[in-house]
């Protein structure tokens, strides 16, 4: 078990196609083991990380204070999202409002060579078909196992230009009013197991093992643009994007993954309106979860699972970013869907209240700060269930996380990357009386991966050489307890139980990574990670040991 700062995970801000033809990825992976009967897979979570390169530039540009804000926090950006954030770099490079480092003037050049054809309004027909060889290598004393074979993904982006009120003069578009996209995987590797139940599943076994899945595919269209005054005076935003599809969503404030909504869980098959007013951002959704079985010896039905949500994302300045969330998960016997919650300006807890329902409502705040360019502070704080009442007898559901981001200037010239966050979950989070109201999507979390029950601490230095080579070193200590998502409080003596509760799984994690990652040409990436657990299965005294390794080599034409 990895820790989220050690899983080879796609970046936050947006997974963002990189459009440049075609990708042939080899891919080896070794584990060794202390224990005979210990495994290390070593097989990563996403095959192909397409944004990679671009989420990290964007996240380190903006902490530098290069980029200004862009509603960090509210993700995914899309090519248009990032080209804009682009342009307010250089904008503010040439005012002299800031002045960048020689290798924050190199990340950014590089991203204007990517997004060229954002950045000089051309209409973009683009695909990508983005083919990868791997082979992973389980070692053990027994049952060893050894697998070679090809995994593939695709990508196909459509973008629809044409001018709006404020163009029409020039006849460039700043915005795409249509867009297109559709990404495609298939493999033979297997998954991790679920931590939740599910009743469904997104992928079927094929031929040879293989499955295929469109995990990505949406429409997006502009569906209602503002005046010339106020497209003006919003810096071109002020229009309203209907997107209708399968997406991922991630509502947080920290660069690896969030508490409230992440994208650790496949994406959600959903309806989602977003617009920006300058410095306001705003986001409603609902999608369809997975569907679960309810059995209680007496009693069993299928039942369906919807989940709304909305979000406002406000910048104060440049330094100062602060959103507030909410959303609700609920499900049942013959459930269909509430529109009572698809409404994107209510109150879901007002509505949840005067209908004496028991679904599961969420509340999410999270901020961020940069005291001085290269410095960056963030927290969220997420309420599955808080006691305002006095006198309640029922325990905080709560989870929060805070942590700092700092790229010194007189040490390394921005080139050095320092990165420390301590995540922690309380029992009964994430949980609901309802099982079906659990907040799981085809059995993954939602919220942070680590789950119910368990903090960790991730500590982590990087070093960026040039625009294209870094090197990460990362540690990690984990504490697991016993309480899983599928428990409910049944009025236990919540005051006396310790944090975490039961047999406390200890875990460990030392690593490093080296990689380069260009535009075009050849990409390399090796990575190592030790891990040490105590308690292993949250059996007393048990210790597990392990070891992986992992050689990514790529060729982008």
């Amino acid at each position: 078990m990895l820790s989220p700062a050690l899983q080879n995970k796609s970046g936050r801000l947006g997974r963002l196609p990189s459009f440049h033809g075609f990708f042939l990825y080899a891919l080896l992976a070794v584990g060794t083991v202390c224990n005979p009967d210990i495994h290390v897979h070593a097989a990563p979570n996403v095959p192909l990380n397409f944004d990679g390169w671009v989420t990290e530039a964007l996240a380190k540009l903006e902490t530098d204070g290069i980029t200004g804000g862009f509603h960090r926090h509210t993700a995914p950006l899309s090519r248009a999202d990032v080209a804009k954030v682009i342009q307010q770099a250089e904008s503010r490079i040439k005012s002299g409002i800031v002045v960048p480092s020689e290798i924050d003037k190199k990340l950014l050049e590089k991203l204007k060579r990517e997004f060229q054809a954002e950045l000089t309004h051309q209409t973009r027909r683009a695909t990508s078909f983005l083919p990868q060889l791997r082979a992973t290598m389980d070692v053990g004393v027994t049952n060893p196992s050894h697998k070679v074979a090809p995994a593939l993904e695709s990508a196909f982006v459509y973008q629809g230009y044409k001018p709006l009120p404020q163009d029409r003069k020039t006849r460039k578009s700043t915005a795409p009013w249509l867009t297109l996209y559709s990404e495609f995987e298939g493999d033979n590797f297997d998954s991790p197991l679920p931590e939740g139940k599910t009743a469904e599943q997104r992928v079927e076994r094929w031929r040879g093992g293989y499955t295929g899945n469109f995990k990505r595919g949406y429409m997006q269209i502009v569906v209602a643009q503002g005046s010339r005054a106020s497209a003006s005076l919003f810096n071109n935003d002020g229009q309203l994007n209907l997107l209708v599809g399968r997406d991922w969503l991630f509502w947080g404030a920290s660069p690896y993954t969030s508490v409230g909504i992440s994208d650790n869980s496949p994406p959600f098959d959903l309806v989602k309106l977003s617009s920006t007013f300058g410095r306001l951002k705003a986001t409603a959704f609902t999608a369809q979860l997975d569907a679960t079985w309810y059995d209680d010896g007496s009693k069993r039905y299928l039942a369906k699972r919807y989940i709304s949500g909305h979000r406002v994302d406000y910048q104060f300045n440049d330094r100062f970013e602060i959103g507030a969330s909410e959303w609700v998960l609920y499900g049942g016997d013959a459930q269909t869907l509430e529109w009572k919650y698809a409404n994107p300006i209510t109150f879901y807890y007002a509505l949840q209240y005067n209908a004496k329902a028991d679904d599961n409502i969420m509340f999410a705040f999270d901020a961020a700060y940069r005291p001085i360019d290269g410095l960056r502070l963030y927290g969220e704080w997420l309420a599955d269930d808080f006691q305002y009442v006095p006198g309640a007898n029922d325990p905080h559901a709560v989870a929060w996380l805070c942590g700092v981001e700092w790229y010194p200037q007189r040490i390394g010239a921005r080139h050095l990357g320092v990165h420390t966050e301590y995540v922690r979950v309380n029992r009964w989070a994430y949980t609901h009386l309802v099982p079906e109201n659990q907040f799981t999507h085809f059995g993954d979390m939602i919220g942070h991966p680590i789950s119910t029950d368990s903090d960790t601490f991730t500590f982590s230095v990087s070093y960026q050489f040039t625009q294209d080579v870094q090197a990460k070193f990362n540690a990690a200590v984990s504490r697991n307890g016993e309480g899983t998502v599928a428990d409910r409080f049944y009025g236990e003596d919540f005051e006396a139980l310790p944090f975490p509760t039961g047999v406390v799984e200890r875990i460990t994690e030392i690593g490093g990574q080296c990689s380069y990652r260009p535009r075009d040409a050849w990409n390399v990436s090796l990575r190592y990670t030790w891990e040490h657990v105590r308690n292993a299965a949250h059996r007393q005294g048990e210790v597990d040991m392990g070891h992986r390794f992992v050689f990514q080599l790529g060729y982008i034409l």
